[in-house]
């Protein structure tokens, strides 16, 4: 029987049969597998800890007919803290479903999958508001899907942010737009689009690194939406965020 390795994060569970999980994993270097973990939801099942949702482990997977099964797991992270804050949580489910509603199998999304356990990382450990992790983690899906909105001038005559004032940001689906073309489009604050132009011109370890009030995080988050919206047919269940 064929087996692969595979290092992967659980973005999704479901049970099956009396006793057994599958598993959705997001693995580097294999994209998107569903795979069985038999036997998981007995209590003292070896693969207990490492099938769990937002568990980041090393698999080995035997290859079956159509299907993988974990044969062994060895757990690196599982991102305990996330689930003693329920708006943690709730950021964490949405990032996950992305990843879920957006990935073929075998699409390659080690930049994705990176991503993603950086954000998870920083959920976990309580040191950023649960709205600004997801708005790195929008800005930078968006980007990593070829999405990346223009925010360093207007979209239609070029004015740089910089030389437009706080009441002239207006935000559409291409990017920003000046006061002069943007009255069709949600508006946004310039600090709104100076955050949004600092997560995505940043190293990913830097981008989550700003300051941001409640309602600079709140625009982030209708950013989100009006782009998801625009490029993404299915709806996420968890989009509303916190």
């Amino acid at each position: 029987m064929k087996t692969i390795k595979a290092r992967g994060l659980v973005i999704r569970e479901f049970e099956a049969g009396e006793s057994d999980k599958r598993l959705l994993l997001l693995c580097k270097g294999h994209g998107r597998i569903m795979v069985y973990a038999r036997g998981a939801r007995k209590p003292k099942s070896k693969f207990m800890a490492s099938a769990q949702l937002f568990t980041y482990a090393d698999f080995i997977l035997a290859q079956g007919k159509g299907f993988y099964s974990v044969t062994q797991a060895e757990v690196i992270e599982s991102f305990y803290h996330l689930r003693t804050d329920y708006d943690r949580l709730c950021a964490a489910h949405l990032i996950a479903e992305v990843c879920e509603k957006t990935l073929w199998d075998a699409d390659n999304c080690d930049d994705l999958l990176l991503l993603t356990l950086k954000s998870l990382a920083r959920l976990a450990k309580g040191k950023h508001l649960p709205l600004q992790v997801t708005g790195v983690f929008f800005a930078r899906f968006f980007a990593y899907y070829g999405l990346r909105p223009q925010v360093e001038a207007c979209v239609l005559c070029d004015t740089p942010l910089e030389a437009m004032s706080a009441k002239e940001i207006f935000f559409g689906t291409e990017g920003i737009f000046c006061t002069h073309h943007g009255n069709s489009c949600i508006r946004v604050s310039k600090f709104t689009a100076q955050a949004l132009l600092y997560i995505l011109d940043s190293s990913l370890g830097d981008a989550f690194h700003f300051h941001a009030n409640q309602d600079i995080l709140l625009e982030l988050q209708q950013v989100a939406k009006l782009l998801w919206n625009a490029h993404f047919e299915v709806a996420l269940s968890t989009l509303t965020m916190q």
